[in-house]
Formats: structure tokens, C-alpha cells, sequence
């Protein structure tokens, strides 16, 4: 019987899969829990820790699209990155990195809220954007929060950083959501005041990212953060932060003339694929089209350049981000 994930798989284009890791193989740890992005596993007698290997799956407008060479390496490491420059912020899942595409992670149960804190009025493709509701929907009244009319694509936005929860919707779109309607979906599974606790959190990583991220060039428009609880009842940061997937990187050096003149800032991050596909007609509905490999390889330069940027470092070209060195560098991991 093909799995939901291999359906999907098979849907796509197989030349939008050519390059880069598509699926991770630990047959030693049982199947895999596939997303549009990590393969996960669950280990220990407990099942207190799982092993989330981050592959080169490429998603947009809620479907696997592609694989970009190198995206898993950068997602995972940025995070690394990341996690490591916020933990006095708020604790994390990391436990360790034993492969540039593997982390391993305390288990945690998330909180049935995404977090997008913005900070610039991002002219965007997805729904969910302030922009689109703005612009397109003419709004005034978004995720609870009043805007003033008149305001200019990719500004910052005058109230300074907003909150902006979403649901996490299993299929289709993640939809709007105020702060009191965020609260009681948190606060009724885990308890009060752990909604407020996340909320803080959200815009003290935020800060930091934007305060690090600045001194080296680059401007956080806008980025996501997830939460979770573990066993404990400790409030952790999970999944992945600061990444061109998680978040919108724009050039700083440029932004000002550009915003000017009236252009998008120059971007490293998933809407360039986005707008893409918008281009060709495609936002979520029939057939994945066929991407041509420059696009494919514009955007492996493009989600390369924020890790450079912040880190200071290149990407690690060794060990190989293959299955088989993925499995042999987890199974080594284990048996420590």
C-alpha cells in the first residue's frame, strides 16, 4: 500500500527531485515519520528522544515542491546557530548534532499555536501574510491588531514588532488567529500563563535575532517560532529557528535605496521560490510544476548566503549528506 508521504512524492516532478537528499533510511530505528521537511524517529525506553534528520525537501503553499541541494545542511545548522545564541532566552530540544543534517532532540509536546513575530510589512505570496490582508483583502483589523491606512509594501511596520499567531492546520492553510483566541487554545491544554510565557519568549528571540543578525548585515523582516512542553512541564523552543524556511532574510545594506524606489529588498529565503511559482500560475492547487535547474540552483545560492552571512562559517561539505552516512553517523551517535 503507498503511504500518504510516497503519494505526494510521486506527484512531483521527478527532474524537481534530481540533486540534493530526498528521504533519510535508518531501518535499524523502524519506519520514519515523514514531513514536508525532517524525517523523525522516536528513541529510548522512554521515547523521550527523537532523531530528526532534516532533508533537502523543499515545501511551498502547503506542498512538497522540490529537493535544493545543501537546504537540509543550512536548515539545521543555522538552527544550531540559532539555538545556541538564544538559550538564555529559553531553553531548546537540542541534546546533540552528530551529522550537519541531524539533530537530536528532547521530545516535546507542541503547543497548538504557530508564532510569527513581524517586524516590516513584508509584500508576500502566502495568505497569511499582513501584507496580503492588508493589500489585497483590505483589511485594516489583522490578527486583532489595528494598522493605519497608508502604509507601504515592506516598511516597518510603526507599532514596532508584532505577535501573529496561526493555527497549525493538518491540511490546507493555517488561519488567523488574535492573541486572546491564541491564549485560550494554549492556556485550556497546558495551563495558564503558558501562552503569555511563549508570547514573551517570541519577542525576546526575535530582538536578539534582529540585534545579531544586523551587526552582520542582514534584517529579520519576519520569522516563526515553535514551542513545545516536555515532560517536565518545561517550555522549550523546538523544531528550527532563523532560517531561510522559517523566516524572511533580507539584505540590509540595500534595503533603504530599494524601499525608496519602490522595490522588494534584495531576499534570501523560500519566497523566491514562492513568487515563482505564482509566476507560472501555481499556489497550491494541481499539478507541482516542473522547475527548471537555475531556478533550483538560485535558490540553493540564495539559502546559503544568510548561513554565511551569520555564522561567519561555509557550509561543511563533509561528511556526505547521503542516507548512508546519515544512518551510520545516528547508529554511532546511539552506541556511545
Amino acid at each position: 500500500m503507498t503511504s500518504e508521504h510516497e503519494a505526494k512524492i510521486g506527484a512531483i516532478p521527478q527532474e524537481n527531485l534530481a540533486g540534493g537528499l530526498l528521504e533519510a533510511y535508518i531501518p535499524e530505528l523502524g519506519p520514519a515519520t515523514r514531513g514536508k521537511v525532517r524525517d523523525i524517529w522516536t528513541v529510548d525506553g522512554d521515547n523521550q528522544t527523537r532523531v530528526m534528520v532534516t532533508t533537502d525537501r523543499l515545501s511551498a503553499f502547503d506542498r512538497i515542491i522540490c529537493t535544493i541541494p545543501g537546504k537540509g545542511k543550512i536548515l539545521n545548522l543555522l538552527s544550531a546557530f540559532w539555538f545556541d545564541q538564544t538559550r538564555n532566552i529559553i531553553p531548546n530540544h537540542v541534546i546533540g548534532i552528530p551529522h550537519p543534517n541531524v539533530v537530536f532532540a528532547r521530545q516535546a509536546q507542541s503547543l497548538p499555536v504557530e508564532f510569527v513575530v513581524r517586524g516590516y510589512m513584508a509584500r508576500a505570496t502566502t495568505t497569511t501574510s499582513v501584507f496580503y490582508k492588508y493589500e489585497t483583502l483590505g483589511k485594516r483589523e489583522i490578527y486583532g491588531i489595528n494598522f493605519p491606512d497608508g502604509m507601504k509594501p515592506n516598511q516597518v511596520l510603526p507599532m514596532g514588532p508584532i505577535l501573529t499567531p496561526t493555527t497549525k492546520a493538518d491540511t490546507g492553510h493555517d488561519e488567523e488567529i488574535t492573541d486572546e483566541q491564541a491564549q485560550e487554545m494554549v492556556d485550556s491544554k497546558f495551563g495558564d500563563g503558558v501562552w503569555e510565557k511563549a508570547k514573551a519568549a517570541s519577542f525576546g528571540l526575535y530582538e536578539r535575532m534582529r540585534k545579531v543578525a544586523l551587526s552582520r548585515g542582514l534584517i529579520p523582516a519576519d520569522t516563526k517560532f515553535e514551542f513545545g512542553i516536555d515532560r517536565e512541564g518545561n517550555l522549550l523552543l523546538i523544531d528550527e529557528i532563523g532560517t531561510p524556511d522559517s523566516s524572511r532574510w533580507w539584505l540590509a545594506e540595500t534595503y533603504e535605496e530599494r524601499l525608496k524606489n519602490g522595490e522588494d529588498p534584495e531576499n534570501y529565503d523560500k519566497e523566491l521560490i514562492r513568487k515563482w511559482l505564482k509566476s507560472v500560475g501555481f499556489t497550491g492547487d494541481g499539478p507541482v510544476p516542473g522547475i527548471p535547474k537555475d531556478m533550483i540552483d538560485r535558490v540553493a545560492r540564495a539559502y546559503a548566503i544568510p548561513y554565511r552571512m551569520l555564522t561567519g562559517l561555509e557550509l561543511p561539505d563533509y561528511p556526505p549528506s547521503g542516507p548512508k552516512a546519515i544512518s551510520d553517523a545516528v547508529l554511532r551517535y546511539l552506541s556511545k
